[in-house]
């Protein structure tokens, strides 16, 4: 039993030092991107461009303020009110795209473009701050709430879906079906299939392109052939099978070959002095 046992052994190592040679494919996991992210979220624009000196949205509707000094404007203004007024001027400008009139503010196009402006703030503040945990959770919560929204619209409204992504520069990104664990061994076995099917089809094309460089000459010696026959048939007085027709098919045969292969060299021309330069 114990011989059998270490010849079974010696065999497996021996295959298995025929075998990984032969097929040399790495997989390395792919990095895990954090759902706050904008790969993830599908917000494909930043926050707007906000100037410094503009002022606060509730002190903007103050009527005495528009002839108030500028030393006064600019304690009122965004620079010094500090981050949460700026965060409510995004979030205003994302609203002020899509809102229907003055006063809309529970719409569904609103309430996204709300959603919206909070999640950029938020993502912006993730990428200083990246373990504030607390914000994390609130913003995945503010993602998954604009993703009900946006489903719904697209249900019932998908014009209006398609405008409002438009308008807020965003990428619908659904919740999957099914959720499909990454492994190890299945990577591989896809790796290896892709690597299997390059090899087969470069193969094809070794093969391809070698039959259409004998194709050339195959069509003159079937050409010749073709006029010998006809040319004997007539002197003999035999019946005639190979027609005028025939000959003229395998004439412009050759000649389409003649065209093909001379583009080739062409191509092949201009990529060696694009290489070389």
């Amino acid at each position: 039993m114990l011989r059998r046992a270490s010849s079974l052994i010696t065999q497996n190592r021996g295959v298995n030092q025929l075998v990984k040679p032969l097929v040399n494919i790495k997989w390395t996991r792919p990095e895990a991107v954090p759902a706050y992210k904008p790969e993830r979220s599908g917000d494909l624009e930043g926050l707007p461009q906000i100037p410094n000196n503009s002022l606060g949205h509730e002190y903007s509707l103050c009527e005495d303020i528009k002839d108030a000094p500028e030393s006064v404007k600019k304690i009122f203004s965004v620079e010094h009110l500090g981050k949460k007024e700026y965060n409510s001027l995004v979030i205003k400008e994302l609203i002020d795209r899509v809102r229907r009139h003055e006063y809309d503010e529970r719409t569904a196009e609103t309430r996204i473009a709300r959603l919206t402006g909070h999640i950029r703030c938020l993502q912006e503040t993730m990428e200083k701050f990246p373990r504030n945990a607390k914000a994390k959770q609130t913003v995945q919560e503010l993602i998954d709430k604009r993703k009900k929204l946006l489903k719904f619209l697209r249900q019932y409204d998908y014009k209006k879906f398609e405008w409002l992504l438009e308008k807020l520069n965003i990428e619908y990104k659904a919740h999957p079906e099914s959720y499909h664990k990454l492994t190890r061994k299945e990577s591989l076995r896809k790796l290896t299939e892709m690597h299997c099917d390059s090899i087969r089809q470069s193969k094809l094309t070794d093969y391809r392109n070698l039959l259409e460089s004998q194709q050339g000459p195959f069509l003159r010696q079937k050409l010749d052939a073709l006029k010998f026959i006809r040319n004997e048939q007539i002197e003999l007085q035999l019946p005639i099978t190979v027609t005028e027709q025939d000959i003229k098919k395998v004439e412009e045969q050759l000649e389409d070959w003649k065209a093909k292969d001379e583009f080739k060299e062409q191509a092949k021309k201009k990529k060696k002095n694009i290489l070389l330069d």
